[in-house]
């Protein structure tokens, strides 16, 4: 496995490369996580060499080979540095066995440099792997060959389903932002909707990847006079993001890109109404039996109207959530994932 940033990151690749590592080494294969010494903040501050839970993790600083028999690559384009650069390029020049899951970085407009660079590296690449069918035919639309395409959904992780239910009274019933803490992911959308919202307050919660994004945030629920109803967690650990997703009205994510929305099935897991944006892969996960698609923060606050007034529907739609999750499990994902690699060794 190869990606830009790792564990302990928890953005969305982070998490979806740790899962499938994870369950591969219960499956019996050996893996290797090779990365950066980088978190969001700090640059070459994590240890060299580590291991979690039977990964083998490498964090290097720049040049560097690999020998293993296939080479999984994810994300490349969430930081642009020399990492990237070497990684994308000389990974994939003489390998036939070279995977790559993009995590929409293959969606979003990065200038013709960057188009061109993606154009060579696809050159080695074997297969890609889109997390959804949006991420697919926007990769198609771009000029990825869709006979290399395959769609393998990103997995829930297993607490999602097994952590024990834990609800805890507020003083007001809220919404859940989970998500970094990043202009894409557009907090500033549901703050706005919680003008409309007198009874409702909102809980940011994610590790920040953007701190001048974050003070913003802060200043905008200032100025609505809002800044007693939004609170901030901030690096929020396993147990307290199901508590908050637990207790809260619905959760909410109306990022500008998602390819597949993690943060939404891990709602949708705990038995959950959700809301989200229009945009990307949002609108493949939700319907009308089991939340909202909101194109602003009047439809965000209409929709989150509609929840607090009527609890039937909460626990229509929760349930609804609870048992399309299950499709989703890491175990089963994993295997997908390992019978393409078996494809690719034959």
């Amino acid at each position: 496995m190869v990606t830009p940033l790792f564990i302990p990151v928890r953005g969305g690749t982070e998490v979806h490369v740790y899962n499938l590592s994870k369950w591969l080494v219960r499956m019996g294969d050996q893996v290797t996580v090779h990365t950066t010494r980088d978190t969001y903040e700090s640059r070459r501050s994590l240890p060299r060499v580590d291991e979690i839970e039977g990964i083998k993790v490498i964090r290097r600083n720049r040049i560097w080979r690999t020998s293993d028999p296939i080479v999984h690559l994810h994300n490349l384009g969430k930081l642009r540095s020399t990492w990237n650069l070497y990684t994308t390029f000389v990974l994939t020049l003489g390998l036939r066995k070279v995977v790559f899951t993009p995590h929409h970085s293959l969606t979003i407009d990065r200038g013709r440099g960057a188009t061109l660079a993606a154009r060579l590296m696809m050159r080695g690449v074997k297969v890609v792997i889109a997390v959804s069918d949006w991420e697919k035919e926007e990769m198609v639309r771009r000029g990825v060959p869709s006979y290399k395409i395959r769609v393998i959904p990103n997995g829930v992780e297993d607490e999602a389903f097994t952590f024990p239910r834990e609800r805890t009274s507020t003083s007001r019933p809220y919404l859940l932002f989970l998500a970094r803490i990043y202009r894409a992911k557009r907090q500033d959308v549901a703050i706005e909707a919680l003008q409309h919202l007198p009874e409702v307050e909102l809980v940011v919660a994610g590790q920040v990847q953007d701190r001048e994004y974050l003070q913003s945030l802060k200043r905008r629920a200032s100025e609505l006079g809002l800044a007693e109803r939004v609170k901030f967690v901030i690096d929020v650990d396993q147990r307290t993001k199901y508590t908050l997703i637990d207790s809260s009205l619905a959760v909410v994510l109306t990022s500008e890109v998602e390819a597949d929305g993690l943060a939404i099935k891990e709602a949708m897991a705990r038995g959950k109404p959700v809301i989200v944006s229009n945009k990307a892969a949002l609108p493949y996960l939700v319907g009308p039996e089991n939340g909202f698609v909101v194109s602003d923060p009047t439809e965000l606050a209409e929709a989150a109207s509609k929840l607090l007034h009527n609890e039937r529907l909460v626990a229509e739609m929760g349930e609804n959530n609870a048992k399309k999750a299950l499709e989703w499990k890491w175990e089963a994902v994993a295997k997908r994932v390992r019978a393409l690699y078996g494809e690719l060794e034959s």
